[in-house]
């Protein structure tokens, strides 16, 4: 993936295509690796060949709120363990 993050450092970029390379063969669906990109770069009219429709971009939609919910179920679970740590004073 930080491969293909390396073309976002173009800001015209509007079609790109990773057929056939290893960003796109280690990926565990094609709709995943499409939102991934789309979360990135949600400007993409084509993607692998693929013209990028309304579901693409509910799917990135979806999948960037559920890595946020992740990561802040995450960060939750630590503020809670730090504070256990912390010492009581009374």
């Amino acid at each position: 993936m930080e491969i293909l993050e390396r073309l976002y450092q173009f800001p015209n970029l509007k079609d790109i295509n990773v057929l056939n390379n290893p960003v796109e063969q280690n990926a565990t669906s094609f709709n995943l690796l499409v939102a991934e990109v789309l979360i990135k770069r949600p400007k993409i009219a084509r993607f692998c060949k693929h013209l990028i429709t309304e579901a693409n971009k509910l799917e990135a939609v979806y999948l960037a709120k559920y890595k946020w919910e992740k990561a802040e179920e995450e960060r939750k679970r630590k503020e809670e363990e730090e504070k256990a740590k912390e010492p009581k004073e009374d």
